[in-house]
């Protein structure tokens, strides 16, 4: 509760210091501020696992849903006119949970994650393309729910107990849109330190990167296809494949319904099961607001 606490006391420093900041460069004629603008500065990445979402994503041929709620928005954003740089400050609030399925359509919640933070974020125009990157510090907690435990034996599934699994840490990336691809392909790069994290068999560090496409079928319809590699150690050095493959009905950087297939390879994102292996395929959808 400490550390949560604290990283709460640091969240709203750090919007307080943007905010007088923002305020303070604001007064200069070429300089524009924009409170709580619409949509992203920074676009989050297709096939990062830790990302604002809401949608379901079924396991074909296991018995298990991942459920997302939560969103991320820009509280301000600071746009200098003379270079067409643009910086943001936001929040991210959302959980992905495990649920399992079972007769008269019901789901018990087996495992649940937690995730919130700040982040700043920045963009630019370069000779090259657009560079974009964004800074996260964020705390996630994880947890055993009522669907784990199995009330006719008394005792936790599988015989896996609940852990303490919290975590703070700072994450960055750096993206760039090459021009030669006219805004259909985005490759990116990205670490995380943890700076307090339980259980302690979890390195500090991670690294992680990724490669975006997409083709505009016709009006507001766009296919796309999204990898990233993240390599990070418990016990032994692991790495995690994600791929996602969809199309997005609505404009690619706006609101729109997001139906796609994907497959994941390596250590669960659920902290209740850091130290698990899994392999499977999925389909599901994203509403994006």
């Amino acid at each position: 509760m400490t550390a949560m606490r604290n990283l709460t006391c640091i969240l709203f420093l750090a919007l307080c210091g943007a905010i007088n900041a923002l305020s303070e460069e604001g007064t200069q004629p070429v300089d524009r501020i924009a409170l709580v603008p619409h949509g992203l500065l920074f676009r989050p990445l297709l096939a990062n696992t830790y990302e604002p979402r809401v949608g379901l994503l079924s396991q074909l041929g296991k018995n298990q849903l991942r459920l997302d709620i939560g969103n991320s928005i820009d509280l301000l954003q600071y746009n200098v006119i003379k270079d067409s740089s643009s910086f943001s400050t936001g929040v991210d609030f959302f959980t992905y949970t495990l649920l399992r399925g079972e007769k008269n359509f019901h789901f018990p919640v087996d495992a649940s994650d937690y995730f919130f933070g700040i982040n700043f974020n920045y963009k630019s125009s370069a000779s090259f393309g657009l560079i974009s990157s964004r800074i996260r510090i964020s705390h996630i907690s994880a947890h055993f729910d009522d669907g784990h435990y199995d009330n006719t034996k008394g005792e936790w599934k599988d015989l896996r107990y609940p852990i303490v699994y919290s975590r703070e840490f700072i994450d960055a990336v750096f993206a760039c849109e090459p021009s030669h691809f006219s805004d259909a392909m985005r490759g990116y790069i990205g670490a995380t330190y943890l700076f307090h994290v339980d259980p302690i068999t979890v390195a500090p560090f991670m690294a992680y990167a990724g490669i975006e496409w997409r083709a505009k079928a016709y009006a507001s319809t766009n296919f796309y296809l999204g990898c990233q590699t993240t390599v990070m150690k418990i016990s032994e050095i692991a790495f995690r494949q994600n791929v996602q493959f969809g199309v997005k009905l609505g404009e690619w950087s706006g609101r729109g319904l997001n139906l796609f297939a994907s497959y994941f390879s390596g250590l669960s994102i659920h902290g209740q099961y850091f130290d698990a292996e899994e392999n499977y395929f999925g389909l599901g959808f994203l509403i994006e607001f």
